[in-house]
């Protein structure tokens, strides 16, 4: 969370419009309370502060930042605040938090309740973007 802020209220994304920031092992779940909090005080203070001020922060956010998870019950709810297009499912192996062996019968149990057409664009289609994959 800190680092997302950190980002949007620098320069960074006025300098550099095509960076793309992938925040991994975060989660997302808490991704639109931070959007709506950092407008709140973007909209009330960027223009007595050194804040750049030509784009409000959750629209560098969908422009410049991608959320992803690994197991995010609560990200899952919220996904359409966030906006699917940018959020990308990490099978994360070899590192602990993963679920290998068993990646995809988790991701399955995790998807469950999620329509095909976002599991498809977080699962895959999101990160075939993001990476320049064919």
């Amino acid at each position: 969370m800190f680092t997302c802020a950190d980002l949007l209220f620098s320069p960074v994304f006025h300098k550099h419009p095509d960076l793309q920031v992938a925040l991994s092992e975060g989660g997302i779940g808490w991704v639109p309370s931070l959007l709506e909090r950092i407008d709140h005080v973007w909209e009330r203070h960027h223009y007595y502060n050194d804040i750049v001020f030509d784009a409000r922060p959750s629209d560098l956010f969908h422009r410049n930042m991608w959320g992803c998870f690994i197991d995010d019950v609560l990200g899952m709810d919220v996904r359409d605040h966030i906006g699917v297009d940018r959020i990308t499912w990490e099978g994360d192996y070899p590192h602990a938090d993963c679920n290998w062996p068993n990646s995809r019968q988790a991701a399955a149990e995790h998807f469950a309740h999620v329509p095909d057409e976002d599991v498809h664009m977080m699962a895959e289609l999101n990160a075939r973007r993001l990476f320049h994959f064919d």
